[in-house]
């Protein structure tokens, strides 16, 4: 066998161990869909016989503002990933085994963030429900970065390398996630209730994050501008 054959049938098997990324997209997107949707059952409405007038619906539905909060951050985090996902795709043209790896683990936290909720909102007061909803939020960070990573280091598997700035950002949402879960853990031990709060702080991270992203796209610009105006 020739040089040539034996670097042909390497070149085989590299590709042999590459996966389509619509695959994983589809995939991501139905546990992404069903998570999403199972959140809304903890949200049952309350027993008919026990309601007989506004005041009593009014009370039972105040018993509630626990499991919509936990449902409204659950939705929103979940929503957050779905997306940052969807735009880390944009970059890969391939998928290797670990990045696969990598997707599946964190597909793993998804699927378990309807229990994580539903635990959090009927057992707000007890810290080990803020603790076991922290390790699923801190979870799905770190996987996510992990996945930002491989994908910033793995040339080979991207149809245009990602920029800095973007896996910069990726860090700077999951360490802050990461930073926030441990937080709401230590906000719940002093003050029951009150943990998950900590977790409303994603959403000036994330405006933060896309104003860096946007200057950092502008300065980009700048000097192809000034070289087509001269």
């Amino acid at each position: 066998m020739n040089d040539h054959s034996i670097l042909s049938a390497d070149t085989d098997v590299a590709h042999a161990r590459l996966y389509n990324k619509h695959r994983i997209e589809a995939l991501s997107d139905g546990i992404f869909a069903v998570a999403m949707t199972l959140l809304v059952i903890e949200l049952k409405l309350p027993e008919h016989g026990s309601i007989a007038g506004n005041h009593d619906l009014i009370n039972a539905v105040a018993h509630l503002i626990p499991k919509f909060i936990a449902w409204l951050i659950s939705f929103f985090v979940l929503a957050l990933f779905w997306l940052g996902h969807h735009r880390l795709f944009h970059y890969v043209r391939h998928v290797d085994g670990k990045l696969l790896a990598y997707c599946l683990l964190q597909l793993g936290f998804v699927s378990l963030m309807p229990f994580s909720s539903a635990l959090s909102g009927e057992y707000t007061p007890l810290l080990f429900s803020q603790i076991f909803y922290s390790i699923n939020m801190a979870g799905l960070a770190l996987t996510a970065l992990l996945i930002g990573r491989h994908v910033y280091g793995h040339h080979e598997l991207t149809q245009l390398p990602m920029p800095a700035i973007v896996y910069k950002g990726i860090r700077i949402r999951t360490g802050g996630l990461v930073i926030i879960s441990i937080a709401a853990i230590v906000i719940a031990f002093y003050i029951p209730n009150a943990g998950n709060i900590a977790f409303m702080l994603m959403m000036p991270i994330g405006t933060v994050v896309r104003r860096m992203e946007a200057r950092e796209a502008k300065l980009a610009l700048a000097p192809s501008t000034i070289d087509s105006s001269t």
